[in-house]
């Protein structure tokens, strides 16, 4: 019975752990450089990825446009709604992290070879 009720209590934690740390990336932004390292191709891009406190973002790419897009928000609450490219109601596919731009296509020549550098952090 005792180890039960323990095992409930570290499962709990758990979830609680989990969502403190979604909040926590929620509030942290970067910023850094797309590039794409294919020979010839030469794409290369800024990219802020997230928002600060004051200013909830959520980034993400359009795989119809092929392109990078950063939509502002009104508040933390919308951060993990569903959002959709500018103009259509294609489904924005969220950038979490810098290393998150290597699953998505180069804009220009199409190839899964982008890397990200990052510049700078800021909350």
């Amino acid at each position: 019975m005792r180890i039960r009720k323990l095992l409930r209590q570290i499962v709990i934690l758990g979830a609680f752990l989990s969502l403190l740390l979604m909040a926590v990336q929620a509030l942290a932004g970067e910023s850094g450089r797309v590039s794409c390292t294919a020979p010839g191709c030469g794409y290369a891009t800024d990219l802020v990825i997230g928002g600060g406190r004051a200013s909830p973002a959520v980034t993400g790419y359009c795989p119809g446009g092929r392109k990078f897009v950063r939509l502002k928000l009104r508040s933390w609450e919308e951060y993990r709604q569903p959002h959709y490219c500018p103009g259509t109601r294609e489904r924005l596919l969220p950038i979490d992290d810098g290393e998150a731009v290597r699953q998505f296509p180069c804009p220009r020549c199409g190839r899964r070879t982008l890397r990200y550098q990052r510049k700078m952090m800021f909350d």
